[in-house]
């Protein structure tokens, strides 16, 4: 199974708490958010600007990745079948960069 993320021209924010992006599953796009507070942890960089979060997308992508991969591969999506990551995710065990 292949998997990767799509490299977000822009991030679209939604209440500016959550950040839509795409990734693609095997061929399947697969539309995915993660929450701002995710990438500014990552980055150690509280609240950091639009650009600053593109930047950390790109930064922490092969964690990104992990964290999206295994959520989707053990069915954690919404209900309209969107995997979200939280900062939850950033404490589950388990979640290792991509090569």
């Amino acid at each position: 199974m292949s998997f990767q993320l799509v490299s977000p021209i822009s991030l679209h924010d939604r209440a500016k708490t959550m950040i839509e992006f795409e990734a693609e599953y095997d061929g399947k796009p697969l539309v995915c958010s993660i929450s701002r507070r995710v990438l500014e942890q990552l980055g150690n960089r509280d609240g950091a600007s639009t650009e600053e979060l593109l930047k950390l997308f790109e930064e922490h992508r092969p964690t990104i990745a992990a964290m999206v991969r295994k959520k989707y591969e053990v069915g954690v999506v919404d209900f309209v079948g969107k995997v979200v990551v939280t900062t939850a995710d950033l404490n589950r065990r388990g979640v290792v960069a991509l090569s």
